[in-house]
């Protein structure tokens, strides 16, 4: 093989090996999370958002591969509040926060009006606090009879909170609701 063919196969070689690792960075690319959620994921994390902050509009859905949160949300409420929302990959809200932070605390008044997120945080754990009654409430007229043991909100897709209730006679049956507090299941506890 003379000087000139080897040089040609040695550049056609590189090439190869150069476009290869081209198609590998490509492929790797595919596979990056970040965007805004779409289909059952966006229909999820929705759910879980609202079910945390209440009634309201959700204005941005994002995945987010940052090594945080695996979902940013943001929600404008029915009273116009916005609020910012990380969830984890579970569907669980792990952090619920102003998202329109533009007030300026640095007055010396010391009877200055509650920031925006401090009303959100308890406008948040009231809408927690009714929705909770509601579902227990809910769960208690489905089975009749019985004390409320146990109450979670649930990351399923098919429901939002499960409440579990012990009966009279001493069964329990857990009882699992959508986000308008509509019985979807109840099922027998095994002991």
């Amino acid at each position: 093989m003379n000087k000139k063919n080897i040089l040609l196969a040695s550049a056609a070689g590189v090439a190869l090996v150069l476009g290869g690792a081209g198609l590998a960075l490509a492929a790797t690319n595919l596979g990056d999370n970040d965007g805004p959620l779409s289909g059952e994921t966006l229909d999820r994390a929705s759910n879980a958002a609202l079910a945390e902050v209440g009634p309201g509009t959700v204005s941005s859905a994002e995945r987010n591969d940052d090594g945080g949160s695996a979902y940013d949300l943001a929600v404008r409420l029915d009273n116009g509040t916005e609020v910012d929302l990380e969830l984890n990959d579970a569907f669980d809200v792990v952090w619920v926060g102003d998202y329109d932070n533009t007030s300026d605390d640095s007055s010396n008044n010391s009877e200055a009006a509650p920031s925006p997120s401090a009303t959100a945080d308890a406008s948040a754990a009231d809408q927690a606090a009714s929705e909770r009654a509601s579902a227990e409430a809910a769960a208690l007229v489905a089975v009749g009879n019985g004390r409320v043991t146990d109450f979670d909100r649930d990351e399923d897709w098919d429901h939002v909170y499960e409440v579990e209730v012990t009966l009279d006679d001493g069964t329990d049956r857990d009882v699992e609701l959508d986000a308008g507090f509509v019985v979807v299941r109840i099922d027998d506890v095994q002991q």
